[in-house]
């Protein structure tokens, strides 16, 4: 190395390590003192003002440093050696309050925009404050599987963009380098404060002025020393933060911004316009690292996530800053508000139809190998895109671009062998499909080419694996028994697909909001009670329960949709989430008959009614149930009571998707397992 290399790597590396020692001063300072936050905030301050001025300043840093060193070795000594509480365990009290004009802004906010229609109304207020409760299950689905979910977070690209606006904002104005860097500074310390300083706040404001600090110096390869720095003083601060997966997203998507985003974008110009290669080198770049550690959250890759953000990402910064704008002066002058807020819904609404048109493509999320071999493959993956596109040797980029075609090609392939044998292996002429989805219901039947489903458990990812095994593309009717999360929450999965639904009664705004959606889809809605009958192919069905007599069983699991489906070769019995008070005052209200197969309630809890089950004598007790469950589901007591029935007792957990298909010689039960 020459020695100009060396001069300027000491120029850089002084002051970055003085900033490090600088910061962890002040966040300890903070520790004593109360108040960490503002603390803190002064040592970022400080810390990159080091970084800044610092080869100016290289004697008074190093003796600073050693200054501050030794006061942190002095406090270390100090530490008690006991702790109560886990350290990775927040404690209330000792959370950031924020200050009363941040909290009047926020409910200001909520309540302007919870006016606002569609999914650009419940995207908003993620996209200005980071508040996602808004945020529909279907809706955040979606989100997940196109890779958006960053956008409604506060994150990185959030603080960027308020600080890159105040910025040009003051060179509009006419401000110097420095002052435009201390008003971008400024707007994110009370952008922080607004959107409430949680951990996962401030490890975005520090993300974002790494990135903006090291564009704004013209050196974006001094970017990679300041994240170091940022990560040293971030885990100084809160050691526990080193395993928790959001952290190491946000330093694994900032690095690659850093360290890939303009080398891609040169390299893809070669063969597109810059301003296009630019847009995908952006997602791209930030994907490739981070999607080795998303394997870890989930075993699925996002087969349009680089087009989802290539189309929706343009369109954040808009909604950010108009949302922002709509807190900000909707109390001094609320007409200009309302029009910040109308403005900013148009790109949060483009966001949110761009995630549900694009998560409803084909393959919108592919099967991946879930756990650490996943995300080692996951990362030799990114490594071959990334040396196929960027190394040197013209040689080296063909073997890697061999490697990943022959990878990609493997894999489809592979998915297509499992699928096919998935598929064929499943009998025809079933009338019954019990869905193996967790801890929760989904129930197909099916009769002469006509479907329905009773519920769509936990999560629309096992409900789609199960429909495309199923080879089910359209359901003729839905039924929601109630709606806890394990019975509706894969709504999205069957979103645009049904023709008819029958309801259960909504306990609350969100229960309405999902019947709400459902309706704009296309399905026309039915409220489930006692007497509504209807056929599906050559079956009959009848809803015995919720009865009007009963108005204190009409909702939750004791108003859960029970079902009775009589097919031609055997008659079934479909009872939700009943408890033993709703199971006998459904055998007062209606004469049960001799029932072939019953779907136990609340998937084999113990609070059941003997009476029932003794009564219609079933042949088969099916049970869905989630393997491992919390819950002890299915107890020992209605397995011994169906046992004593002489009743076989398929359970999801155990034998996975269960099926009962009619033949000449009465019933035959089919488990995966």
């Amino acid at each position: 190395m020459s020695f100009t290399s060396r001069t300027i790597d000491l120029r850089l590396a002084i002051p970055v390590l003085a900033s490090w020692i600088l910061l962890a001063a002040a966040l300890l300072l903070g520790q004593v003192f109360g108040n960490s936050f503002l603390w803190g905030m002064i040592g970022c301050c400080v810390g990159f003002s080091a970084v800044i001025f610092g080869p100016r300043l290289h004697s008074l840093l190093f003796l600073s440093g050693w200054i501050t060193a030794a006061f942190f070795l002095i406090y270390l000594i100090r530490l008690p050696t006991h702790k109560e509480s886990l350290p990775w365990e927040t404690v209330a009290s000792q959370q950031q309050a924020s200050p009363d004009w941040a909290v009047n802004l926020r409910q200001r906010f909520l309540e302007l925009t919870s006016e606002l229609p569609g999914v650009g109304g419940e995207l908003l207020p993620g996209l200005a404050i980071g508040d996602t409760s808004r945020l529909s299950e279907s809706l955040d689905h979606a989100m997940k599987t196109v890779s958006l979910t960053h956008i409604t977070a506060v994150s990185g690209a959030n603080c960027a963009i308020v600080t890159a606006g105040v910025m040009m904002f003051a060179a509009l104005c006419g401000a110097g380098r420095k002052l435009r860097l201390i008003a971008g500074m400024t707007a994110l310390v009370a952008f922080v404060i607004i959107v409430t300083p949680q951990p996962s706040v401030v490890r975005a404001a520090v993300m974002a002025t790494i990135v903006m600090i090291a564009l704004f110096l013209g050196r974006p390869a001094a970017g990679i020393p300041l994240l170091s720095g940022a990560v040293v003083g971030l885990l100084m601060w809160n050691p526990w933060w080193a395993i928790e997966l959001g952290f190491v997203l946000s330093v694994s998507a900032t690095a690659g911004l850093l360290l890939f985003s303009l080398p891609l974008s040169h390299k893809l110009a070669q063969w597109m316009p810059y301003w296009c290669a630019l847009a995908i080198a952006a997602p791209l770049s930030a994907q490739l690292l981070c999607q080795p550690f998303i394997i870890l959250l989930s075993p699925q890759m996002p087969t349009y996530g680089v087009l989802a953000n290539m189309v929706a990402g343009p369109a954040a910064p808009l909604a950010t800053v108009f949302g922002l704008l709509t807190c900000l002066i909707s109390l001094p002058a609320p007409w200009l508000g309302q029009l910040a807020m109308w403005i900013g819904w148009l790109p949060a609404q483009w966001i949110g139809s761009t995630a549900i048109t694009v998560s409803q493509f084909p393959f919108a999320s592919l099967g991946w190998v879930s756990g650490v071999a996943g995300a080692l493959l996951a990362a030799f993956v990114s490594t071959c895109v990334l040396l196929a596109l960027l190394a040197r040797s013209p040689r080296v980029r063909r073997i890697f671009a061999t490697l990943l075609a022959v990878f990609v090609l493997s894999w489809v392939l592979i998915l297509f062998v499992i699928n096919f044998r998935s598929i064929s292996s499943i009998p025809t002429e079933w009338s019954i499909a019990v869905c193996d989805v967790g801890q929760g219901d989904a129930i197909v039947l099916a009769s002469e080419g006509s479907f329905a489903l009773i519920d769509t458990g936990r999560k629309p990812d096992s409900l789609e694996q199960c429909l495309m095994r199923l080879g089910i593309s359209r359901l003729d009717h839905l039924v929601l028994t109630h709606f806890d999360k394990d019975h509706v929450g894969g709504l999205q999965a069957v979103i645009g697909k049904v023709d008819k639904a029958i309801v259960g009664q909504p306990e609350n705004i969100e229960d309405e909001s999902l019947l709400s959606e459902l309706a704009r889809s296309g399905a026309h809605l039915s409220r489930g009670i006692t007497g509504l009958s209807g056929n599906l192919g050559a079956a009959k069905w009848q809803i015995l329960w919720p009865d009007g007599l009963h108005p204190e069983m009409t909702v939750g699991n004791p108003g859960s949709v029970t079902l009775l489906v009589s097919f031609p070769e055997f008659r079934s019995l479909f009872l939700g989430d009943l408890g033993k008070e709703s199971q006998l005052a459904l055998m007062k209200t209606v004469s049960l008959p001799h029932i072939d197969v019953v779907k136990v309630a609340h998937h084999g809890s113990a609070d059941q009614s003997r009476t029932l089950y003794q009564r219609i004598q079933p042949a088969v007790g099916l049970f869905s149930v989630g393997k491992g469950n919390e819950y002890g589901h299915p107890r020992k007591e209605i397995l011994n009571e169906l046992k004593s029935l002489n009743a076989i007792t398929p359970r999801t957990d155990e034998d996975g998707m269960i099926l009962v298909i009619p033949n000449q010689t009465g019933l035959s039960v089919w488990t995966e397992h």
